[in-house]
């Protein structure tokens, strides 16, 4: 049993502990840390949906990282930490309007110092921006989907759509090119519905644009008018007019018995009417892999003023091979033009042009 004088020191020997450990505790006090500085010289620049920051790291040993604070547009307070070897730091994911960061050195322990603050507004973000400059273009067969990057950081831009087979699908198209260009080449011919959002790697994205449009169809145009007006020369059973005779086994053919010209040859075709071209399709000579391995096209409205549309490698196949010409011209003339080959002379099956 514990006498009441025993219990009367123990009491007073725990008041002792508990005054003397209020003493040593009492000595540690918020005013006493010694937090680092700085940093100094803090610089801020506002890029496109972010702002980098420079800065002096303060040479205090202590210092460990630099700490900076911000709210987002819902009021959440948010830090992110830079590492005192950061030559720069970037804080991105922002939106268009004005932030206020604190920035502040923290010590080992996980001190702060005071805070610097700095105003920004960032410029708007990529997504954002490339957003306003989406558009949606009828082509034959297809719809092609363009737009301007001028941050050139990466983006999705995304286009829902109906396809050939009724199927609700989203084209993604990720890119960072100033210039973009995408096609959809499996949406449903009727006038349709076109949804657009576009996106950042972080998932944030535009609100959605919607356009209504179609395709343009695409048809094989009629041959029983056409006329080849000029040719650099032909054999005598190579004739031009195989060229439109919608028959396969008949040809023309470059000279190679009078006379033994070289590569170029050409030809050009006279449609009657001024058409939209979406593309030439070629059908080499059956079963002779001695023509040409590469071919040019030019067109004019009247014979006089050619438009080139570029050079295409010609496989020597039995097959029809297409070539898509570029912006869809309206020409009435036609020029094909045989640049290369194993030999000197070439031949051609028949010739066959798309669009409306």
């Amino acid at each position: 049993m514990v006498k009441n004088t025993d219990m009367k020191k123990i009491t007073l020997y725990i008041s002792a502990l508990c005054f003397t450990w209020s003493l040593v505790t009492g000595c540690v006090s918020d005013e006493d840390i010694s937090l680092p500085t700085g940093p100094s010289s803090i610089e801020t620049e506002a890029g496109y949906g972010e702002v980098v920051f420079t800065w002096v790291f303060p040479e205090d040993p202590a210092a460990e990282f630099v700490q900076v604070n911000y709210q987002n547009a819902g009021g959440e307070e948010l830090h992110q930490k830079f590492s005192r070897h950061a030559e720069t730091a970037i804080i991105a994911g922002l939106e268009e309007r004005s932030y206020t960061f604190d920035v502040m050195v923290g010590d080992k322990e996980g001190n702060l110092s005071a805070a610097q603050s700095v105003t920004v507004t960032p410029n708007k973000p990529p997504h954002l921006f490339v957003a306003e400059t989406v558009k949606l273009e009828p082509d034959f067969g297809s719809i092609q989907v363009l737009w301007e990057n001028a941050t050139e950081r990466e983006v999705a831009v995304n286009v829902t759509y109906m396809d050939v087979n009724g199927q609700s699908k989203v084209a993604v198209f990720n890119s960072s090119d100033p210039e973009g260009i995408g096609e959809i080449s499996d949406a449903a011919l009727e006038e349709q519905h076109y949804e657009i959002h576009v996106s950042n790697p972080v998932g944030a994205q535009s609100a959605v644009q919607t356009v209504l449009l179609a395709p343009f169809a695409e048809s094989a145009f009629d041959k029983s008018e056409w006329e080849v007006v000029e040719i650099s020369a032909e054999e005598e059973e190579g004739q031009k007019y195989n060229l439109y005779d919608d028959d396969v086994s008949t040809i023309w053919h470059s000279p190679w018995s009078w006379s033994q010209p070289d590569y170029p040859h050409y030809f050009v075709i006279d449609l009657k009417e001024q058409k939209i071209i979406s593309r030439v399709g070629l059908v080499n000579r059956q079963n002779d892999t001695r023509g040409m391995t590469k071919v040019g096209f030019s067109g004019s409205v009247d014979n006089e003023n050619w438009m080139d549309f570029g050079e295409f490698d010609f496989e020597q196949i039995n097959e029809e091979q297409k070539f898509r010409l570029s912006a869809n011209p309206s020409i009435r003339y036609l020029k094909v033009t045989p640049l290369e080959g194993t030999n000197f002379f070439t031949f051609l099956a028949e010739v066959n042009i798309y669009g409306q």
